[in-house]
């Protein structure tokens, strides 16, 4: 009896520990990402081109691009079983700061255009609902990309772009269908809750960002990778170089991390006060540091930092804008006419916090912000110039 007890229970135990051994899924996202990162083929600068061109909509695939996505078919499988795992750890070290190396943030936005070159092809194909799940994927991917610092935001912001354009290109072809409009806007309204925060970003930035003389190189080349002007960092390398001592890098630290506490309270006014707020600290920053040299380098980070923010809200500002439009899809799939006038309580546009300007067109309908944002649409800029315009989404219905 006893023999044949501990026979059952060896069994039992087998059992158990081979269904942890072949678990699958893994628990983190992460691992079948970079299984997926290393399996990807990479095309050449010609073929890159053109499928980031497919990916945004600005092209057509041709055959190269169509056998590429053939060829790396296993490679999107992982890519949307990643998606599907709510926890994702790259095996980031924070305390390396600013100069920790981030190279799955390239290969996330190259899997990008895969997965929405996919989607158009797929649509093409009339193959609308799985097309749409692929931006979905898209969408969930940007979410792992993650907070611990400003730069993963940027960038998951830029992929979140990337599926939403896809989305409203899609949409036309389902716009008469309840169903599948009721799914994506349930869908779209659980992603935009998740979506990586910038203001848990700069908070994070604050805390891991401290220097030491032995820092100082690895700092400004880091920084340096950025894309920042070469002349700006020398003359700061030069100025860390004459102060080599620990002091004044506490008080460089001390005064970076006072100034993100400042941003993020601009973070959390309305578009027009934060911008404010962030011209008043760029004037302070730029006097404080004439007089304190320690200011320096918060000085060269600064525009980035204040442009990041207005990308942020401009890409949460599109993600409203597309919310309401599938609500607006609804009521004309419901009762067969777009409503003459804008539903009530639908997404605001964030640089006015006012309702979207709602018209009817020949082709569909518009939403235009009250309030003017960032033009530049590259999602990833540091330096250059950006005006103010008035973002205006299109929208267009099946004939």
């Amino acid at each position: 009896m006893k023999t044949t007890l501990k026979i059952i229970l060896i069994g039992v135990v087998l059992l158990v520990s081979a269904g942890q051994a072949f678990a699958y899924p893994p628990d983190n996202a992460a691992v079948l990402y970079y299984k997926a990162f290393i399996l990807k083929e990479e095309p050449d600068d010609a073929l890159g081109k053109i499928l980031a061109a497919v990916g945004k909509g600005e092209a057509k695939p041709d055959d190269k691009v169509r056998q590429y996505i053939e060829r790396n078919r296993y490679v999107i499988k992982y890519a949307v079983a990643a998606a599907g795992i709510s926890h994702c750890d790259w095996g980031y070290d924070l305390s390396e700061g600013i100069s920790m190396r981030l190279p799955e943030l390239a290969k996330c936005r190259q899997m990008a255009y895969i997965l929405t070159a996919d989607a158009r092809m797929l649509a093409e194909k009339g193959d609308y609902k799985e097309a749409l799940e692929r931006c979905i994927t898209v969408h969930k991917m940007g979410i792992h990309v993650g907070n611990d610092t400003v730069i993963q935001v940027v960038i998951s912001s830029a992929i979140g772009s990337m599926a939403n354009k896809c989305i409203v290109d899609i949409l036309p072809h389902v716009s008469n269908n309840t169903e599948t409009l009721e799914w994506l806007g349930g869908q779209l309204a659980d992603i935009s809750g998740r979506v990586p925060s910038m203001r848990a970003a700069i908070g994070n930035e604050a805390k891991f960002y401290f220097m030491s003389p032995a820092d100082r190189k690895e700092l400004i080349e880091g920084v340096r990778e950025l894309g920042l002007s070469k002349d700006e960092l020398d003359k700061a390398d030069k100025i860390f170089s004459q102060h080599n001592e620990n002091e004044f890098y506490v008080r460089a630290t001390e005064y970076y991390q006072g100034i993100l506490s400042r941003v993020q309270i601009a973070y959390d006014l309305p578009y027009p006060q934060a911008t404010q707020a962030m011209e008043d600290l760029n004037k302070e920053i730029e006097n404080t540091t004439k007089a304190k040299p320690e200011a320096v380098m918060t000085r060269i980070l600064f525009p980035g930092i204040n442009q990041f923010v207005m990308i942020d809200i401009r890409n949460r500002t599109q993600f409203n804008a597309v919310l309401a439009g599938i609500d607006i899809y609804l009521v004309r799939a419901k009762t067969g006419k777009l409503p003459d006038e804008l539903p009530a309580g639908l997404p605001k546009d964030l640089f006015s916090g006012k309702d979207f300007l709602y018209a009817k067109t020949g082709a569909g309908f518009t939403l235009t912000g009250q309030g003017k944002g960032l033009d530049d649409d590259s999602g990833f800029a540091l330096t250059g110039q950006s005006k103010d315009i008035v973002h205006k989404y299109e929208f267009k219905v099946a004939k």
